[in-house]
C-alpha cells in the first residue's frame, strides 16, 4: 500500500509515523526486558515493516527482507537484562530519529522529501551485527550499501 503512494505523497508520512507509534507503544509495556525473545521478536518486526515501507527497488526490497530473515539470530539465551535493557535503548533511540524526521518532512514537504525519508529510515534501521547470524552480516551489509547508493542515485537523477 504504501509503495503505491507515491513519491510526494505526504500520507507516506503518516503512514510511517502511525507505524512507530505502534512499536513504540509495543516497546514500553511493562516487564519486556525480562522477555528478550519477544524484544528480539519485536525488533526484527518493526526492521520488516520499516524495510517493507522504504520507496525502494522491489528487488532491492525483496533482497533485503530475506536476507534479514535468513541471517536474523533469535538466540537470546546469553542475553543478560543489561543487554537486553540496551537493545530496548537503541530501538528507541532508533524510532525517536525517524519520528523527527517525519516531522521535519511534514513541515518542508518537497519532490525529494520521499527519498530523504527513505534515506533516514534505511540510516535508522536499529539492525546490528550482533543481531545477525556472522556468516551473513557482510551479505546483508553489502545489500544495504547497494540499496544506499541506489537512492543516492535516485537523489542526485
Amino acid at each position: 500500500m504504501i509503495n503505491a503512494i507515491g513519491y510526494c505523497d505526504i500520507r507516506y508520512v503518516d503512514s510511517l509515523s502511525g507505524l512507530l507509534k505502534y512499536y513504540e507503544a509495543l516497546m514500553q509495556r511493562g516487564g519486556l526486558v525480562a522477555r528478550a525473545g519477544e524484544v528480539r521478536s519485536l525488533k526484527l518486526g518493526l526492521i520488516l515493516d520499516l524495510l517493507k515501507a522504504v520507496g525502494i527497488p522491489e528487488g532491492h526490497k525483496s533482497g533485503l527482507i530475506s536476507a534479514v530473515l535468513r541471517g536474523w539470530d533469535m538466540n537470546c539465551r546469553n542475553r543478560s537484562i543489561v543487554q537486553v535493557e540496551e537493545e530496548l535503548q537503541a530501538i528507541s533511540i532508533s524510532i525517536n530519529a525517524l519520528q523527527n524526521e517525519l516531522a521535519a518532512a511534514k513541515s518542508q514537504w518537497g519532490p525529494k522529501a520521499r527519498l530523504r525519508l527513505d534515506t533516514a529510515v534505511l540510516v535508522a534501521l536499529p539492525l546490528m551485527p550482533t543481531d545477525l547470524k556472522s556468516d551473513e552480516v557482510g551479505k546483508i551489509q553489502d545489500l544495504l550499501r547497494r540499496t544506499m547508493n541506489c537512492l543516492k542515485a535516485k537523489m542526485d537523477g
